[in-house]
């Protein structure tokens, strides 16, 4: 007889995962949520930049002077001071859209490493965000612009309440 007995075959756990905390879910979420939004706000920002012009001259039309009649579009001076004026307004919104929409999303991307700092930056940006997006129905935009402004909006609270809800109860069980 032989004093061998099978062993069972031994089980290694893979070490990164074995006593790793999970990442929470709501992180996760806040994350996808505010790189859509930064996304989404740079799809505004590039409408404002494209269609910036027609817009301007819609706004202009529509309040040409106190308490007269709305004149055409086509009858706008382009050369004027009040139009130089509002597109250089437009256009800072626009290329400060495309900044502060790229530190979104870097910001997003550090908060998945675990950073309570950074999610709050993140989420003071989305609310930010949010609140100029709020504007959009009372000044003349393109369409493209206000679409996106309206998902904006909605994705950008989503984000905001996700990030408050990653840095809750659940994110101090999982370390």
């Amino acid at each position: 007889m032989s004093m061998y007995e099978p062993q069972a075959r031994a089980h290694f756990e893979d070490p990164r995962t074995a006593g790793a905390p999970q990442r929470p879910a709501n992180l996760t979420r806040a994350v996808y949520a505010a790189i859509a939004t930064a996304t989404l706000n740079v799809i505004s920002a590039i409408g404002i930049i494209v269609s910036g012009t027609d817009a301007i001259k819609e706004q202009i039309a529509a309040n040409s002077n106190m308490g007269s009649a709305p004149i055409s579009p086509d009858e706008v001076d382009v050369q004027s001071d009040r139009f130089e004026s509002l597109q250089m307004i437009y256009s800072g919104l626009a290329y400060s859209t495309i900044f502060w929409s790229l530190v979104l999303v870097l910001l997003a991307w550090l908060a998945l490493r675990g950073g309570g700092a950074v999610r709050i930056f993140a989420t003071i940006i989305v609310i930010v965000s949010v609140l100029f997006k709020a504007v959009s129905p009372f000044i003349t935009l393109p369409t493209l612009t206000l679409v996106a402004d309206a998902l904006v909006a909605v994705l950008g609270l989503a984000a905001a309440i996700f990030f408050f809800g990653a840095g809750g109860k659940a994110a101090r069980q999982g370390r």
